[in-house]
């Protein structure tokens, strides 16, 4: 038996590895278009992260999810206060991580000011650091690649009350608490850094009430008839279909040549606004809804033919995310010094490149490089 087969069975009865293949294929695409070495080839694959929903809102619900059921329903026999300082204690482990990694990137990034490389927004007024300190350790500022650990230290700290509202049964207090929060953006700084966490907090918290609630979702939806199901299951995937093409049209309109380009340029520019992703407006959420529901339904369908094809390397980072996450803030810091954006004048070695990248984070996953020190 193949270490990925005997890897699939263990985790089988303890995992839901449609969640671990969707993890790790945003993971990828989020590496991508961090990249954003274009032309690739990966462009129809990644959207280049500009369309109208995008991958990282899709990655929070997931990690909700799965801590709602790893941290909510699997621990209900046990007191309240069980999970919750597991929670702390995660909250903790990627709050000095998140300081930790902005302190190192903005150090490092000091010796490659006038990289054309180097990625925007680093603190370089040396003179006050305990400015700088001050504000990193209040997680109003963060660099590097790796902003994504302050927004999870952020909702885990905060999910023990969650999780206390869901053992209540009071999850409609948790759903509208938390989009109370999310229509308080606008009244926030401009700065996205301190305004985004209310916006985003709000898909975390539906992704966390869905895992605590997972067990009885299933079971309402394995009550309804196949053929209910799978007409259920197939409208989101073509919803998702075809408001993904149309948002690709949109957004890279101006590509086109003739009267077409301009035609499609103004209606992406009268609507850009109703999907900008720091605030997330309802119709962001409805569409990231639509999006999400209908890969999850495709990776389900197929998840046999998808482990057996990618599980290598799917189920590796999915498994891992928050460690394949931090290492590739590493990769893409260091080799945006090297090769700056928008990467090299040749489609295949942009795509060399990519893939090299994507290699070398896969190699430390697989050889567990600094996993001891890197939270998984």
């Amino acid at each position: 038996m193949s270490e990925l087969s005997k890897m699939v069975k263990k985790e089988k009865s303890e995992r839901i590895l449609t969640f671990d293949l969707l993890r790790g294929y945003f993971l990828c695409v989020i590496l991508f278009n961090h990249l954003q070495f274009y032309p690739s080839g990966l462009d129809l694959f990644t959207g280049r992260g500009i369309l109208y929903g995008s991958t990282a809102e899709g990655f929070f619900v997931v990690s909700g999810i799965v801590l709602g059921i790893v941290r909510g329903r699997k621990l209900l026999h046990l007191p309240f206060m069980t999970g919750a300082k597991l929670l702390w204690k995660r909250a903790l482990q990627l709050y000095l991580t998140s300081i930790i990694l902005t302190f190192l990137f903005t150090f490092v990034g000091q010796f490659f000011i006038g990289n054309a490389g180097l990625k925007f927004g680093i603190y370089t007024e040396w003179n006050t650091w305990w400015e700088l300190l001050w504000h990193t350790v209040t997680l109003s500022y963060t660099y590097g690649w790796a902003d994504f650990l302050r927004l999870y230290a952020i909702f885990i700290f905060f999910a023990p009350f969650a999780l206390w509202l869901l053992r209540k049964g009071w999850w409609y207090i948790l759903l509208a608490a938390s989009a109370v929060i999310w229509a308080l953006y606008p009244f926030m700084p401009q700065n996205p850094i301190i305004a985004q966490p209310f916006s985003w907090q709000f898909i975390f918290f539906a992704g966390f009430t869905i895992g605590f609630y997972w067990e009885t979702i299933i079971a309402k939806w394995r009550s309804l008839a196949i053929k209910t199901r799978k007409i259920i299951g197939w409208s989101f995937v073509s919803a998702f279909a075809i408001t993904a093409i149309a948002s690709a049209l949109l957004v890279f309109g101006h590509e086109f040549g003739g009267a077409v380009g301009p035609y499609l340029d103004n209606i992406h520019h009268s609507i850009e606004t109703m999907f900008n992703k720091d605030r997330l407006p309802v119709e962001r959420l409805l569409l990231g809804a639509v999006w999400f529901w209908g890969l999850f339904f495709l990776f389900r369908r197929f998840e046999s033919w998808i482990v057996k094809n990618f599980g290598w390397l799917l189920l590796s980072f999915g498994m891992n995310s928050l460690y394949v996450y931090t290492i590739s803030a590493f990769v893409i810091f260091f080799l945006h010094l090297l090769i700056a954006p928008p990467g090299l004048h040749s489609l295949f070695l942009n795509l060399l490149v990519s893939l090299g990248a994507l290699g070398v984070i896969y190699i430390a996953t697989r050889t567990k490089f600094l996993m001891n020190i890197i939270p998984r």
